[in-house]
């Protein structure tokens, strides 16, 4: 006869040991992207560029966006001679960490192998504020904070309106704080949101591209664009995008031509 005494520690047995493979296969799983991207690294210091980039390309293909991985891929193509790849790599990883010198420096070398290089205005200073805080936290992490201090704020009008103990000059000056934190949270949360799915920038990845006046194959041809130019996309058919320089030119080209920030 069956010893019911004996199944529960039983069970909580297999399950510790299922835990315990899960655990470790989480940890392998984690462990594959880091070893392929000091596989990369390696490949780099090998002077191996051109596979060194592949590698790195696959990573990022896959999601992962990590901004050491976006700069090392930007060196590696810049060294490979991809010069409209290295500096989409390099602007992926300055929107990460858009006061890193060396990201500038390296990007700014990249920028001046492109011919008719148009560089474009600074940010003002509050534009650099804004966009330093915006990186305090992902849109997710944002959109977290504002829900959470919505609720810390219904909590605290409910206490000061239901509980007359409680109406006194610190919890009311909480809750202006918790009000205002949650608007600025709310702002940001929106803002971040749409900068971070607004495609209207892209590098042109191909070299001595021929602009049109209007989206048509026979239309005239206006000016010329490089390899690795940035550019500002304003609208779009089906097959060709108007595209802005920061000196103020506009044309149309193929979409194809065009690798989306």
């Amino acid at each position: 006869m069956l010893n019911t005494k004996n199944i529960k520690p039983f069970f909580f047995i297999i399950s510790l040991f299922a835990g315990l493979i899960a655990g470790q296969a989480t940890q392998a799983q984690a462990l594959i992207p880091q070893q392929r991207f000091d596989a990369a690294n390696n490949l780099y210091q090998q002077n191996k560029f051109t596979e060194a980039a592949a590698a790195y390309q696959e990573l990022m293909d896959e999601g992962y966006t990590q901004k050491m991985l976006y700069f090392n891929a930007g060196n590696a193509y810049y060294k490979a001679g991809k010069n409209g790849s290295a500096i989409y790599s390099y602007e992926k990883a300055l929107q990460l960490a858009p006061n890193d010198a060396v990201i500038k420096h390296n990007l700014e070398l990249a920028n001046q192998k492109v011919n008719g290089y148009v560089e474009e205005l600074p940010l003002v200073f509050f534009q650099q504020w804004w966009q330093q805080l915006s990186l305090l936290h992902s849109p997710n992490g944002w959109a977290t904070g504002a829900i959470l201090l919505f609720w810390l704020l219904t909590a605290g009008v409910l206490l000061n309106t239901f509980l007359p103990g409680w109406k006194n000059k610190f919890l009311r000056w909480g809750n202006y704080t918790l009000g205002t934190l949650f608007v600025l949270y709310l702002i940001f949360s929106i803002s971040t949101y749409f900068a971070a799915n607004d495609h209207s920038t892209g590098i042109v990845m191909h070299s001595n591209i021929r602009t049109k006046t209007a989206p048509d194959d026979n239309s005239r041809d206006s000016f010329e664009v490089q390899e690795g130019m940035k550019v500002h996309v304003s609208d779009a058919t089906k097959d060709y995008c108007k595209i802005a320089l920061a000196d103020g030119k506009t044309g149309w080209i193929s979409c194809a031509y065009i690798k989306r920030l």
